[in-house]
């Protein structure tokens, strides 16, 4: 299965890297993470995350989250899939990067995040039609032996 595949590939929430943390908060209600752009260059700077706010907390404890921008506290390398990808290979670089968000980026755009759960429930869903197929296939060989 390729990573074009996944039902799940949630279009990407975006932000300037000029803009606050508070700024994030507010857009990533239902969603845990935005990606960061330099509108200037329009590319993609970075990605902020769930995790992104916690090191925000530890690096500025007393100061407020308007005040806070976000190119202060992003992840700038961005490891990124592309939709021809196998759903293994993704989850690979998920693991080794240790991220749990993974941008898809087709023709030099970013047209979505993939979330590790994404990737375990397709995961989860082949290997449950992979026990199916052995079971009726093992019922099959049972019936033709008693035949």
């Amino acid at each position: 299965m390729q990573v074009r595949d996944l039902p799940d590939i949630s279009g990407c929430l975006s932000l300037d890297r000029t803009q606050t943390v508070a700024d994030a908060l507010a857009l990533m209600s239902g969603a845990s993470a935005v990606i960061v752009m330099d509108a200037a260059a329009n590319r993609p700077a970075g990605i902020f995350t769930e995790r992104d706010l916690v090191r925000c907390h530890t690096r500025f404890p007393d100061k407020p989250l308007s005040h806070v921008v976000l190119e202060q506290v992003m992840t700038e390398n961005l490891i990124v899939a592309e939709p021809e990808d196998s759903v293994d290979d993704a989850m690979a670089m998920m693991m080794r990067g240790r991220i749990r968000h993974l941008p898809v980026v087709e023709n030099q755009q970013i047209t979505g995040i993939i979330a590790l759960e994404d990737l375990v429930k397709a995961h989860v869903g082949a290997l449950t039609r992979e026990l199916h197929y052995l079971k009726d296939y093992i019922t099959d060989l049972q019936d033709a032996a008693h035949d």
